[in-house]
């Protein structure tokens, strides 16, 4: 209950208290501070004695509206049998309260009447008190009251500092709304305008006795997913669905060194689009009658240049060929041109303020709106985080199992396959421990040694032996290999305990994109690959092949040409060429697409196989990215990352034409890119890549950053796989990227070693949460993110996003990702303003964009100030009052 008190001038309030002593020589209504403390109530009791008596009060409420009012609320207290509690009983009751408990909303009148809330349209106004009350003050003459109003407002201010420190602050139970000493000044102020015909208009029922309907209860239309066509209205809505604040942009606002950088912008986005939707490629007109055919009538080659070339068999020149991608001294001529564009000081600039105004906005939409979205998000009623689809997009399989899923399964096997024979030599499993010194002791987390620690911070190679269990290689072998005396059948069925879990949907409904290896080290790679995943495993607890419905399989390419070239085989005293790796990787392929029946099995696992990874150590020595031919490259020097991820997003090209004019599946290509190492490995990921995973680096680099958003290239970061290696997670910069609106999610990367909980996605989203301050509204819509940069089908997608969802983030369905259209909105309206600025910049019309955006401004600041002044009966006096 409001405990408001105001202590000047207070009296006694009693059932002979005549409010006509108070009343105004003209007739008037009262000065509004004696109105604010005759309807005050006067209970003293704290909230837990109101709990406790179901919200009853030993204060009194006596509402004495004139004299011909007053002996009918004598006679109301009269049959109450003078209980003290009974009208603030009432009054509970009035506003929705229980009188069995404290739950009940507990505004007092006072708040009633200065909030103009549902209260004073409701039950009470039957009552014979607030009948008389407003009946008197309905029979008042309008200008009477106004001459009241002014008179009395001129004490307003000077009374209400009076009696500031006096009032006791006040709660309303259960809502977490306060009524403090601003609250009864503020009251005050408001009172004495509240009492006009407008107003009585408002709280008035209507014929009947019905009550009109508040704007949420009233018929709606749904709120609008984009712009409506051309003619066709808005949807009728009552109340905004969400809350902008205009940014001005004065004189000056548009430079010419912004001109320049919205054109380096332009320029940038066209080589993206170059390489990734494909304007740089050609294509031969008769390629799709072509590929299409079956047989032999296709030929293939690797070219020269490092590229496979496609022609049809009829062709004997090579001029036949079907897809030519941009060669590699146009890549690398573009690639040195988007760092020269990313690091000029303009483009900087430009790019920084943009994000700096981003991040504003974020913060200011959290701001005004962060309580709408948590009301929104609640409504979303049968959805919550949990149920949403979470995919994790970036982990390696042999890192996917937690630690102690792998020791409890090595523990398992050392018990009941002791006697199983796991190497060439003849060793038992048994055996294998027994001369490493090892038993069934030994076998904890802690003796595994394969979480990360201290050791691994900034050190590559530390990290890679946190594979090995006991540091021991034959271990890594024979439980995470594919590839071992018995066939990769341990790391089948380990696969298959992880693969079980996420099919159960233990905790929360999550997928994953697990990472096959592929190394390039030899052409039957890909031939045992497949008889691994696809072979029908016997025995264990989850027999058959290592497929599932919630996870998509994806290839990673280690860049490991300097182990590679170091290997020779017995008797080949030639050195080992670039060239030679790459069609290790990508002539089983071709193979396996042109002549499936020759091919069944790598056929049937690319049916499998989602997208591509490039893996690595960013921050190895690297050679200058230069226009060497891959036959050319026999140093021992690892060649320069953009140069290996051209060769491999080239040759992925041709391949998806291949594949796409077939009707088979196509890959993405998905690198690591910006974990560590040279910032512009991004720029190079930019140009030729759907998403990376990581990309931290990119805030070092705005030019970079900004690209990255207005192109909403996506970004799988893993924050507790940054901590333990490159970036700790202090210094994170995931929340920057996110609140400025990047397309970014979490992933676990490797839960074996970073992880200590049974669901390493959901541990990195807890730790996220609580360590970048993150509202489940974020959460969901990073969740909604994981989905959207992943290779999962369509029809996956729509049943997890929304049948709609391909048309942007405001049509997906917030009953199935749980994220509210306020929080769409938002994302898609800032992003669109974006683009349509920096076109318009780059097109020269910014000085004249300006002006008319100045003369629009201005016209909506008269308005907002025409709006506020309008509703002052007599303005009040406030510091730089002449500005408006």
């Amino acid at each position: 209950h409001v405990r408001t008190q105001i202590r000047r001038n207070s009296i006694p309030m009693s059932s002979s208290t005549n409010l006509s002593d108070s009343w105004g020589a003209d007739g008037g209504p009262p000065e509004p501070i004696r109105l604010l403390r005759d309807l005050s109530v006067q209970s003293q009791l704290d909230e837990h004695t109101v709990q406790q008596q179901g919200g009853t009060s030993d204060g009194q409420l006596i509402l004495d509206a004139a004299p011909e009012a007053q002996a009918q609320a004598q006679a109301q207290d009269d049959d109450d049998d003078g209980e003290d509690n009974d009208d603030a009983a009432e009054l509970d009751g009035d506003l929705g309260g229980s009188s069995a408990g404290g739950d009940s909303a507990t505004l007092g009148y006072a708040s009633d009447i200065v909030g103009d809330f549902p209260l004073r349209h409701g039950r009470h106004q039957s009552h014979p008190k607030y009948a008389a009350l407003y009946a008197a003050l309905d029979d008042e003459n309008e200008s009477e009251r106004k001459l009241s109003r002014q008179g009395s407002r001129n004490n307003l201010a000077e009374e209400a500092v009076v009696e500031e420190e006096e009032v006791p602050m006040c709660q309303e139970v259960g809502s977490g709304a306060s009524f403090g000493a601003a609250g009864a000044a503020s009251a005050a102020v408001q009172v004495a305008g509240l009492f006009t015909p407008a107003n009585r208009a408002r709280s008035a029922p209507l014929p009947g006795g019905r009550q009109s309907q508040p704007p949420s209860q009233q018929q709606q239309d749904p709120p609008a997913r984009e712009r409506p066509s051309e003619g066709q209205p808005w949807p009728k809505r009552d109340a905004l669905s969400f809350t902008r604040s205009l940014v001005f942009y004065g004189s000056g606002s548009v430079t010419d060194e912004h001109e320049l950088a919205c054109r380096y912008i332009e320029e940038a986005r066209g080589m993206r689009r170059k390489y990734q939707n494909g304007n740089g490629t050609k294509v031969a007109p008769e390629c799709n009658a072509v590929l299409k055919q079956r047989g032999q009538d296709i030929e293939y080659k690797f070219g020269p240049n490092g590229v496979v070339e496609l022609r049809s068999s009829a062709e004997k020149d090579d001029a036949g060929n079907l897809i030519q991608v941009p060669p590699l001294h146009e890549f690398v001529n573009d690639y040195h041109r988007l760092v020269e564009i990313a690091s000029d000081g303009a483009m900087r600039s430009f790019c920084f303020q943009r994000l700096q105004m981003l991040t504003s906005a974020f913060k200011m939409h959290v701001t005004l709106n962060g309580h709408v979205e948590n009301e929104a998000q609640s409504n979303l009623l049968g959805t919550d985080f949990y149920r949403t689809m979470k995919v994790d997009n970036h982990i390696h399989l042999a890192g996917a199992p937690t630690a102690k899923q792998f020791v409890h399964f090595v523990r398992e096997k050392l018990r009941t396959e002791s006697d199983t024979v796991v190497l060439s030599d003849g060793s038992t499993l048994g055996e294998v421990f027994a001369k490493a010194g090892l038993d069934s002791d030994h076998l904890t987390i802690d003796a595994f040694n394969v979480l990360a620690d201290y050791s691994v911070y900034q050190r590559f190679d530390n990290f890679n032996s946190k594979y090995s269990p006991f540091r021991m290689a034959q271990m890594r072998k024979i439980f995470l290999k594919v590839e071992n005396h018995i066939e990769g059948r341990y790391f089948a069925e380990l696969t298959k305990i992880v693969l079980a879990r996420l099919e159960q949907s233990k905790g929360h409904n999550s997928a994953s994109e697990m990472r096959l290896s592929i190394y390039g080290m030899a052409r039957n790679e890909w031939a045992n690959l497949a008889r691994w995943m696809l072979r029908d495993w016997e025995g264990g607890d989850f027999p058959g092949p290592v497929l599932s419905t919630h996870n998509r399989w994806m290839v990673q390419v280690p860049r490991l040409w300097r182990i590679y070239s170091s290997k020779k085989k017995d008797g080949d005293s030639a050195p080992r060429t670039f060239q030679t790796m790459l069609e290790n990787i990508f002539i089983p392929m071709f193979d396996a697409t042109l002549h499936p029946e020759q091919h069944p099995e790598v056929a049937e696992l690319l049916n499998h196989i989602v997208g591509f990874d490039s893996v690595d150590d960013e921050g190895a020595a690297e050679a200058p990215c230069n226009c060497t031919r891959p036959s050319a490259w026999k140093s021992k020097q690892n060649p320069a990352y953009s140069w290996q991820l051209y060769y491999l997003w080239a040759n992925l090209e041709v391949l998806n034409h291949l594949r796409k004019a077939r009707g088979l599946n196509t890959f993405s290509f998905r690198p690591h890119a910006g974990e560590t190492g040279d910032v512009m490995h991004c720029a190079a990921a930019y140009m030729l890549c759907q998403s990376v995973n990581h990309g931290v680096n990119l805030d070092r680099q705005v030019s970079l950053q900004y690209l990255y958003y207005l192109d909403q290239v996506g970004l799988s970061i893993s924050p507790l796989s940054n901590n333990f290696l490159f970036r700790k997670i202090g210094t994170s910069p995931f929340p920057k990227l996110f609140k400025r609106g990047l397309n970014v999610t979490i992933s676990t990367d490797d839960p074996l070693l970073f992880h200590m909980s049974d669901d390493a996605l959901l541990e990195e989203y807890s730790v996220a949460r609580a360590t970048f301050d993150l509202s489940m509204t974020d959460m969901s819509e990073m969740a909604r993110n994981s989905v959207l940069q992943s290779d999962f089908e369509d029809k996956f997608k729509r049943e997890w996003l929304g049948d709609n969802y391909a048309k942007g983030v405001t049509h997906c369905d917030e009953l199935k990702t749980h994220v509210p259209l306020i929080r769409a909105k938002f994302r898609a309206e800032h992003l669109a303003l974006e683009h349509m600025l920096v076109t318009l910049i780059a097109a020269g019309k910014g000085q004249s964009v300006l002006g008319q955006m100045m003369d629009a401004f201005s016209a909506a600041r008269e308005s907002h100030r025409d709006i506020l002044i309008e509703n002052f009966e007599q303005l009040p006096s406030f510091p730089e009052q002449n500005q408006l």
